[in-house]
């Protein structure tokens, strides 16, 4: 087998880390950094000035503290776009080297796939949950409801003609895939596992984190609100709880 070039699972898992930290640890600091220099540029005064002095002083301290802090933002923002554009590339790599390359093999995985889904499709009819299925799935059943189990959910569910319409919300695929593919790692190669890994690590991270950078770059580019902190904080947190898996079952 040849060797592959470029980036590999490990260089995918060390950047979903360097991305856990960024919350944690580089936006905290770049907050703290720029209201330490905001709060210096409010109460700057030099007796030795005029009051009009004083407020030019303290406007253009007020400027450079942002215009500094956002070129760190912009560097970590930048940084961390590379970070997750690596984790996809590695996912993707990896995904597509446990494909079939010919036709005959492509055409043998899709059977096997079929066979797979009608056994589910059979169990899921039945009354198991869809967490039953996954749970005591093979890799070709795990293939074949990553494929065919969103549709099959959203046509379970019928919208309510009228008022009791409102209330309708369409099945959100994303969480019963990221079941899925959590289940396929103990089925996979172990790089591969480990690629599918660290991407599934960054789909979990990344939501929270641009939250996080929306509201920093608010108050670098001075149109936050007084309430900015707490809001985005709360869209992190909300994001964070969407994003992550659902408890097993």
């Amino acid at each position: 087998m040849p060797m592959l070039t470029g980036p590999d699972h490990i260089d995918a898992n060390t950047a979903t880390r360097r991305l856990s930290q960024t919350r944690k640890t580089e936006l905290v600091e770049l907050r703290r950094t720029l209201d330490a220099a905001l709060a210096a540029a409010r109460t700057f005064r030099d007796p030795d000035l005029t009051d009009e002095a004083n407020a030019r002083r303290r406007a253009d301290m007020e400027r450079t503290a942002r215009t500094q802090a956002a070129a760190t933002l912009d560097r970590i923002e930048r940084e961390a776009n590379n970070a997750a554009a690596l984790v996809r590339t590695v996912a993707d790599k990896a995904s597509a080297a446990g494909q079939p390359r010919d036709a005959a093999g492509q055409l043998l995985a899709e059977t096997r796939q079929a066979r797979a889904w009608d056994r589910a499709r059979a169990l899921l009819d039945a009354g198991r949950t869809p967490q039953e299925v996954i749970k005591g799935a093979d890799l070709d059943t795990l293939h074949a409801l990553r494929a065919e189990l969103p549709t099959y959910l959203s046509a379970q569910r019928t919208k309510p003609q009228g008022l009791a319409g409102a209330e309708f919300t369409e099945v959100n695929p994303a969480r019963i895939l990221h079941t899925i593919d959590r289940a396929r790692l103990d089925h996979l190669p172990k790089e591969q596992a480990a690629a599918l890994r660290a991407r599934l690590d960054l789909d979990a991270i990344e939501p929270g984190l641009r939250e996080t950078f929306a509201g920093l770059r608010r108050e670098v580019d001075g149109t936050a609100d007084p309430g900015n902190g707490l809001r985005t904080a709360v869209a992190a947190r909300l994001a964070d709880q969407q994003a992550a898996p659902p408890p097993a079952t």
